[in-house]
């Protein structure tokens, strides 16, 4: 049986005025959960079936007549691994088992789509709230997070805790297939300080900046972001025939340079190598140049 496409959060400040919720942004696989006749599928964002990926989550199938919406990740200690969540997605099935013992994952759920037979899709969302908290689903390998309308007590919470943001979504709100307004998200940004080390065309035609940061044992790489032309000009003088770090996997065709231009840009959280997620250009910093 085919499932509904998920509801999809828009980007955005979150709203300040009453009649919305708040709930913890987690760094993980997007999943609707279907159980029926003590039978269990987990499909991802893009329809992928992924239940042989996650045998651990086996239990889910004693809840019943129900399917769930959540976030499934793997926690490193107390933050979510969103690497370690993906990467199951591609493991060979021999080594899934191995995995699932040492690395089990966490599906958090936060909405109800069916429930005994009854599609609540049309409700809104507070009442399908009121039923997910009402059906008492705490296991090993799966939780219902909490929400609030305290926007101020959520932010600082998922801050103290390192988590990726907040959700915001209207009580009133139907759970209404593909991208809304109804649900707002966002994503904690830190500024980052770092120092181009070449430059790449992208397929649509644009660039992208090849980034590193200092640290203690010199030069880091972190990831790439797309960059407006008018940068490009600056980083000629600086070009040279050879990457200031190594850079794994490096593109074709790229400009390395010397990295003596230092860029502003924003990362919504770092992989655990490091890198930037999510990362956009602020600034150049061509003051600094010469």
């Amino acid at each position: 049986m085919d499932l509904p496409a998920p509801m999809l959060a828009s980007a955005g400040p979150l709203p300040a005025r009453a009649g919305w919720a708040y709930e913890f942004k987690w760094d993980g696989i997007r999943v609707l959960c279907d159980v029926r006749d003590g039978r269990w599928r987990l499909v991802t964002r893009r329809g992928t079936d992924a239940t042989d990926k996650f045998p651990e989550l086996a239990a889910i199938g004693g809840l019943g007549d129900v399917l769930l919406d959540g976030e499934l990740t793997v926690f490193d200690g107390r933050r979510p691994d969103f690497a370690a969540a993906v990467s199951r997605l591609r493991t060979p099935q021999r080594r899934v088992d191995e995995l699932a013992a040492t690395r089990p994952a966490t599906v958090l759920v936060f909405d109800v789509l069916r429930y005994n037979g009854t599609d609540l899709r049309k409700q809104p969302y507070v009442q399908r709230r009121v039923t997910l908290d009402g059906l008492g689903l705490s296991g090993e390998r799966w939780t219902v997070p909490p929400w609030s309308d305290d926007r101020l007590a959520i932010i600082a919470t998922s801050l103290a805790h390192g988590l990726e943001g907040v959700v915001a979504k209207r009580l009133n709100s139907p759970y209404v297939s593909g991208r809304s307004r109804h649900w707002i998200k966002y994503r904690h940004k830190s500024v980052v300080d770092a120092a181009a080390i070449g430059w790449v065309r992208t397929a649509g035609g644009g660039a992208s900046l090849l980034l590193a940061e200092a640290t203690e044992d010199g030069l880091a790489y972190l990831g790439r972001c797309t960059v407006p032309e008018d940068v490009l000009p600056a980083l000629e003088p600086l070009e040279t025939g050879a990457p200031a770090v190594a850079v794994p996997d490096p593109p074709k065709d790229v400009h390395w340079v010397r990295p003596e231009m230092q860029v502003e840009v924003t990362a919504a959280s770092r992989t655990p190598d490091g890198r930037l997620r999510h990362a956009k250009f602020v600034r150049a910093r061509t003051d600094q140049l010469g």
